[in-house]
């Protein structure tokens, strides 16, 4: 036995039924142990006990329900965004990387084994006079037409770079 929420001594009972009903209180989404008491209370002549804030809970609990509906919608919408943007990044990234394995692979058919040559002295802030600015405008352009793309003359910097770090 235990004291409920209005201040009356309670106990619990345990009743058999067929599955068939049981199915239907279910499909009703009955209360089925609101539905016994006022049953019996109707039997036995009874008044029921008027709770003077259910009308409160109920709209309290419809509240709640709808809040939680709208969270767990604009979580599964940021998910959606989140996953994405993460699709996005992993497809720019990828692209990113092919595109400057291609630019290793003209620069390697340009410049050979020996990056440290000529194409060292080449790069922007090793000509610090400007004597080798046609130089390095010739690279750019046959690397951009080894690729087929548009390639800038960062891109092509950074490709020199790393060439001559590996050698």
């Amino acid at each position: 036995m235990r004291i409920d929420r209005r201040g009356q001594l309670i106990a619990q009972t345990t009743f058999w039924a067929p599955v068939e009903l049981l199915d239907l209180v279910k499909l009703e989404r009955l209360n089925l142990t609101d539905f016994c008491v006022q049953a019996l209370m109707e039997y036995f002549g009874l008044e029921p006990v008027a709770d003077e804030h259910q009308d409160q809970i109920i709209a309290a609990a419809q509240v709640g329900v709808t809040r939680q509906r709208k969270v767990i919608q604009e979580r599964e919408a940021g998910r959606e965004r989140a996953f994405a943007t993460a699709r996005v990044m992993r497809a720019e990234r990828d692209e990113a990387v092919a595109r400057q394995d291609e630019i290793a692979d003209a620069l390697q058919q340009i410049i050979g084994d020996d990056p440290t040559g000529r194409y060292l002295r080449t790069l922007p802030e090793n000509d610090t006079n400007g004597d080798r600015l046609d130089d390095w405008e010739a690279l750019v352009r046959r690397v951009c037409r080894l690729c087929g793309a548009e390639i800038d003359t960062a891109e092509v910097a950074a490709g020199v770079r790393a060439l001559i770090a590996k050698a």
